[in-house]
């Protein structure tokens, strides 16, 4: 018996793991919130963790900052627009299609029969962003990109203005952070605006978990939203008193093809594996 113990040997590994873009809402069940990048889905969602595809997939509901899939959301900017000018013009053309990585996991939830809603109203995105320009204006806009969403895939090229491959490879090796923010928000304006949406997405996030009856939520939003040295939407949902946990990872064969930095061990992200030699 003691010579079998003396066979074994115990090889503790501890492995270095990274920070997702994905958070764990700590309810019963559990909620997640992802954050996503607004670029063609097939530049990134085959490289993203199991823990992200798991909390995907466990979901029954799945929630994006704006349904672009559904009709009713288009109709009802539109009409908003038309109160606003006092006309009548609207546009009849279908909803936005497209590939990019919050559409890509509409389309799959309703593919999958999980329940789909938007975050929030297109009398909110209405009033912030109505005045900007005319009716006709915004007519001709959303046509265009709803041909454009629906007839071609977006390249990089569509994106390079907003979005160069450095920050790809950071979206992917989950090294996307506070940085990020500095290329997104530029204007006192622009992060005053974010900080109320924010708050506002919050209050509405409370209000599924509330009501929820062990319904699994699958919050889908720009990255930008929970980053941040500010009052960022994972603060916000804190001051509710939910408990939320950032998700770690361990992805060796990513780190390696996207030469992705080597992190420092987070706080409860050390595991141990160990194997037994005979």
């Amino acid at each position: 018996m003691l010579n079998n113990i003396l066979h074994l040997v115990l090889f503790i590994i501890f492995s270095t793991c990274s920070s997702t873009l994905l958070w764990r809402i700590e309810t019963s069940p559990p909620s997640y919130i992802f954050g996503t990048i607004h670029i063609p889905y097939n530049l990134v969602w085959p490289y993203v963790s199991k823990e992200i595809r798991q909390a995907f997939m466990s979901s029954t509901h799945f929630y994006a900052e704006i349904d672009v899939k559904n009709d009713a959301f288009w109709d009802d900017f539109l009409l908003c627009l038309v109160n606003r000018s006092k006309r009548i013009e609207r546009s009849t053309n279908s909803a936005t299609r497209g590939e990019l990585l919050d559409v890509y996991l509409l389309v799959e939830a309703r593919r999958l029969n999980k329940t789909v809603g938007s975050l929030e109203s297109a009398e909110y995105h209405c009033e912030q962003d109505g005045w900007r320009y005319n009716l006709t204006t915004w007519i001709i806009m959303l046509d265009y990109i709803k041909n454009r969403m629906k007839n071609a895939r977006f390249s990089i090229d569509d994106i390079k203005h907003y979005v160069n491959e450095s920050i790809i490879n950071d979206y992917i090796c989950n090294e996307i952070d506070s940085k990020y923010m500095k290329i997104l928000f530029i204007t006192n304006d622009e992060i005053r605006r974010i900080d109320q949406r924010d708050e506002q997405i919050s209050r509405n996030i409370h209000r599924l978990l509330y009501y929820s009856n062990n319904n699994r939520y699958f919050f889908a939003i720009g990255a930008g939203h929970m980053l941040g040295k500010r009052q960022n939407l994972i603060v916000q949902l804190k001051k509710f008193g939910y408990k939320i946990t950032r998700i770690c990872t361990y992805q060796n064969h990513i780190k390696k093809k996207f030469g992705c930095k080597k992190k420092i061990n987070m706080k409860n992200c050390l595991k141990r594996k160990a194997f037994v030699k005979q």
